[in-house]
């Protein structure tokens, strides 16, 4: 059972924020170890082909700061450009994933076609108790692009990686509180 998954998309010129929140039928715990589970993403996230963390370090009043380095593609419509982004990445436990790429090889694009990349889980209070809990699962993004895409074709090509991506973290999140 997976969530039903709609990323609303607002564009400002280069600038894309995003935003969508998923009913997640599972334990925030579950949700949590899920979305901060960086070694098994290339399992279950379309695009990713490795990750891996560079660097940990638990800092003061629980947040926890890594350095993730991320390959894979982006793809839309027949379009699919390889990737490599490194992300530094701000865990407050079980609440907050912030993540902000801190670099980015976009194959023969080079450093030109992306200026900031922002992600942010935010784990919600919970509906419900046991079995019947539903964790709202908040996810917020910020994509600064350097070249102007075509009208339509930006807010497209984000709103359908994110979807892509939103589902996928939800078809995990059922599939290991044995709900897939």
């Amino acid at each position: 059972m997976s969530a039903a998954v709609r990323v609303d998309v607002k564009r400002t010129g280069r600038r894309f924020d995003a935003e969508a929140i998923l009913e997640l039928p599972a334990s925030a715990k579950t949700v949590w170890e899920t979305i901060t589970d960086y070694d098994g993403l290339p399992g279950f996230m379309p695009g990713i082909r490795s990750c891996r963390v560079l660097e940990r370090e638990a800092g003061a009043a629980g947040i926890e700061r890594l350095k993730v380095e991320q390959k894979g593609e982006f793809r839309f419509l027949l379009f699919a450009q390889s990737m490599t982004v490194v992300v530094a990445i701000e865990h407050e436990a079980m609440r907050i994933a912030d993540a902000k790429a801190i670099s980015f090889d976009l194959g023969f694009l080079k450093r030109s076609a992306i200026e900031i990349f922002e992600g942010r889980y935010e784990i919600l209070p919970s509906k419900g108790r046991g079995k019947s809990a539903i964790v709202p699962l908040r996810y917020t993004a910020v994509i600064g692009l350097k070249m102007l895409p075509p009208p339509s074709i930006g807010s497209i090509a984000v709103r359908q990686n994110l979807e892509a991506q939103l589902k996928a973290v939800a078809a995990e999140v059922a599939r290991r509180s044995g709900r897939a």
